[in-house]
């Protein structure tokens, strides 16, 4: 059995310019908006997604232009349990920092129980579990499934799946758009 996990394709949102705390928060709302570019797939990706058995992705807009930008005319289920988990927000006027200064910043706090706006670290681990175990059945139905996902949500899901026993890569954190990542079981 196989589980392919996708981050999405790159969407097309800048994040050059220095942002306050409420600024920053209007910056996700955009990138939470934004459509994905269209740059030519990696063959492997391509390969990974005609072989496998079933295709699922995440609700949000990028997840699904990403599978429709892949997979063509495949049918393939749309499911919020694989949604990303979101960055924590402040409604504040200061300071101006970089776009990436605060996303780093602001999911370092997350990972420590910051969510402020935003679903906690611990009800996204819960929903990553529930999402793992989907996956799993679906490989048990279809012999493999490609999700195409996101990238912090990618990370939580393939905790669970080497804690059932699944083999893969330990470490998902920085992987680029549009890279896969295989999970495989016996």
């Amino acid at each position: 059995m196989q589980i392919t996990l996708v981050r999405h394709g790159k969407p097309d949102h800048s994040g050059t310019k220095w942002l306050s705390p409420r600024e920053m928060m209007e910056w996700v709302e955009g990138y939470q908006k934004a459509d994905v570019l269209c740059h030519k797939l990696p063959a492997d990706l391509v390969e990974l997604a005609s072989s496998a058995g079933v295709l699922v992705c995440s609700s949000l807009s990028r997840c699904m232009q990403s599978l429709n930008h892949l997979a063509g005319e495949r049918p393939y289920t749309c499911d919020k349990t694989f949604a990303e988990a979101h960055l924590p927000g402040f409604d504040l006027p200061w300071p101006k920092l970089p776009v990436k200064m605060w996303r780093l910043m602001l999911r370092s706090a997350w990972f420590l129980g910051l969510s402020t706006h935003t679903e906690s670290i611990f009800a996204s681990n819960r929903r990553a579990k529930q999402a793992a175990d989907k996956l799993i059945a679906l490989a048990q139905e279809h012999g493999s499934v490609l999700l195409m996902g996101h990238g912090i949500m990618n990370v939580l899901i393939a905790h669970h799946l080497r804690k059932q026993g699944w083999a893969g890569p330990l470490h998902l954190i920085l992987k680029d758009f549009w890279h896969p990542t295989v999970y495989r079981k016996a």
